[in-house]
């Protein structure tokens, strides 16, 4: 696209509750004035989480202002538009002669987004353009259907995947912990509570899963702990809890004791706060006492690591629960007669279908491949 003013923008509104507080809201305005259609689909993909409705805003902007600039309204446009568009973030603008370098291009998890963002908003469109029909011209809204369903039934991953060669690559993370690194990053906390919440990692909970932990779901006799959230699901109250328990490991529960004991203890009485989470804030200042966020957690985990003499720029909050996949899954191929099966494992890490196994299995793992030559050369001379 050219230098010229952006009709499109990706914005911020501050909105004040009920509470008095304010709250942070991300809309997209068109020359300045919010654009209604936009910003009601993404109230509802703020819901759950505020980061979602940054992220969607950004792209679909993104998306109506390369519209714009080809004097298309997003009302009119089709799926040869989106192809033309998906063209362009990986090759550039090949017409006028500025083209990408495939170091330049997106990588492919941020293409999919991008069809996630526009396919899921054109849906949504259609969905109310149904409603609309009860008191517009039945043939306008039944043409928009026509647009808006050519666009969100299309299958794009073939761009996905046809280019994924040639697109950037992406980052270059730690995915799976050994013994000896996972030893080293709990040696170079500072705290107890942030060992807690990585050992509770390392037993498949994601970091949301974690930070979501409240006093009342953690059972300290019996060594059980359950999340309030969880992905694609809302927050669950204590008395009315549908998601896993997970069953822990003794040194885990003493580290969480201990810090429920003295750092969380004194926390809470200095701040004067009483939270119902589990890991809170420890020091002083406006924030102490209130709940531990995601971003903070992220930063002391790799100060950590380069404590721990790990490159940091690889650590990432999942990798606990990558290691533990590979764990189940090394232990079902070394003892069989343990019978984990597919199903202990699905319902061990929530997941709705065993496929989601997919995203967190070594392929290269030694371990695997060694136990099934064994058992394939069992008897053998």
């Amino acid at each position: 696209m050219s230098n010229r003013t952006l009709r499109f923008r990706a914005v911020t509104f501050r909105f004040v509750t009920g509470s008095k507080a304010t709250c942070p809201k991300y809309m997209i305005t068109d020359n300045c004035i919010p654009f209604f259609r936009a910003n009601q689909w993404l109230e509802l993909k703020s819901i759950r989480k505020a980061s979602t409705g940054r992220e969607y805003a950004k792209k679909l902007a993104t998306f109506l202002n390369w519209l714009d600039s080809h004097s298309i309204s997003y009302e009119n446009a089709t799926n040869h538009h989106v192809r033309q568009f998906l063209h362009h973030l990986i090759f550039g603008d090949i017409l006028n002669g500025k083209l990408l370098t495939s170091q330049a291009s997106v990588g492919s998890s941020t293409l999919q987004g991008y069809i996630t963002v526009i396919t899921g908003f054109h849906k949504w469109l259609d969905d109310i353009s149904q409603t609309d029909m009860l008191w517009k011209s039945k043939r306008l809204c039944a043409n928009k259907s026509f647009l808006y369903g050519q666009i969100y039934n299309y299958e794009y991953r073939y761009l996905v995947d046809g280019y994924a060669a040639m697109l950037k690559p992406g980052r270059d993370y730690f995915k799976w912990y050994d013994k000896a690194t996972k030893n080293a990053l709990c040696k170079n906390f500072l705290t107890l509570r942030d060992e807690a919440v990585l050992r509770l990692t390392f037993e498949g909970f994601r970091i949301d899963e974690v930070l979501s932990i409240t006093l009342n779901s953690y059972n300290a006799t019996d060594r059980f702990v359950q999340p309030t959230r969880s992905k694609g699901r809302t927050n669950a109250s204590d008395s009315n809890n549908q998601l896993r328990f997970v069953a822990l490991p003794e040194e885990t529960c003493a580290i969480i004791n201990r810090y429920i004991q003295t750092e969380r203890a004194t926390a809470e009485v200095e701040s004067g706060r009483l939270s119902q989470y589990l890991f809170i804030n420890l020091n002083s200042g406006k924030s102490q006492g209130t709940p531990l966020r995601y971003h903070n957690y992220l930063k002391i985990l790799k100060r950590c690591a380069e404590r721990a003499g790990l490159d940091a720029s690889k650590i990432r909050t999942h990798n606990g629960r990558s290691t533990k996949v590979m764990e189940f899954l090394e232990h079902q191929s070394l003892h069989p007669e343990d019978n984990i099966t597919d199903e202990i494992i699905r319902a061990s890490f929530g997941w709705r279908s065993f496929t989601s196994v997919d995203h967190y299995r070594d392929h290269n793992n030694q371990i695997i491949a060694k136990a099934v030559m064994e058992k394939l050369h069992e008897g053998d001379g």
